[in-house]
């Protein structure tokens, strides 16, 4: 059976997000705090927060962290864990996001691009409407260079068995399948963003990119050898 795009199954979070390792979580948490940095950012939204890692992190480094996912497991758990982050369970489509409420919202583990492009714009409208003058969005997205010459099946070996995994690309999408030992599958799918395109998008939300780097590192480039691409956007 095949569950519905982007929702992310049990089995997800088992085979995907029970074992990642600490070094991390602290190269992660790390770029958050260099690109906003205390006092003059305190207040952070995590949106898709899952189980409340990075939103864990931040809490003991003195931030004021709300971490908010549809997830209701991925919330219990992240409540079960403590560690002083505020967590509400909410789709974030929905969630009437207070004004001017964050210093700065991170959107961490490509959780951002889920939707058509319409919603994603208006997602990301909505996110700068919840920063005060000045504050920051962070996302970190697939990069569509690596994708674009890194398509096709692999077999991503785990303590818990072997997960087939088919990528490809269709106009600016990512498209995932994944089948797991026991047969389940799943698909998720991503709009991407190249550096140009997020600067279009980031300024029809009243945002301007400030950062565009790879490895978590503000000093290097986006680079088509890595995944993962993050952007820092300003309002």
């Amino acid at each position: 059976m095949i569950s519905e795009p982007n929702a992310y199954s049990p089995q997800w979070f088992e085979f995907f997000h029970g074992e990642i390792d600490d070094a991390r979580t602290i190269r992660e948490t790390e770029f958050v705090c260099s690109c906003a940095p205390q006092p003059q950012f305190q207040r952070i939204l995590d949106v898709c927060c899952g189980m409340g890692r990075h939103a864990r992190a931040l809490s003991q480094r003195g931030y004021a962290v709300t971490g908010i996912d549809r997830d209701s497991g991925a919330i219990g758990k992240a409540r079960e864990l403590g560690g002083g982050p505020n967590y509400v369970l909410a789709e974030i489509r929905e969630y009437q996001l207070p004004l001017d409420a964050f210093d700065a919202v991170i959107v961490m583990g490509q959780s951002f691009g889920h939707f058509d492009a319409r919603t994603n714009s208006e997602i990301l409208s909505r996110l700068c409407g919840a920063l005060r003058k000045g504050g920051r969005v962070l996302l970190d997205l697939w990069n569509p260079e690596f994708f674009a010459v890194h398509q096709g099946a692999r077999e991503l070996t785990s303590p818990r068995g072997i997960v087939r995994e088919t990528k490809r690309i269709e106009s600016d999408r990512l498209l995932v399948h994944l089948k797991y030992p026991a047969g389940a599958q799943e698909r998720f799918e991503w709009q991407l963003f190249t550096p140009k395109q997020m600067e279009q998008l980031a300024k029809a939300a009243a945002l301007n990119v400030v950062i565009a780097c790879s490895g978590f590192d503000s000093s290097q480039l986006p680079s088509p050898a890595d995944p993962r691409i993050q952007f820092v956007l300003e309002r």
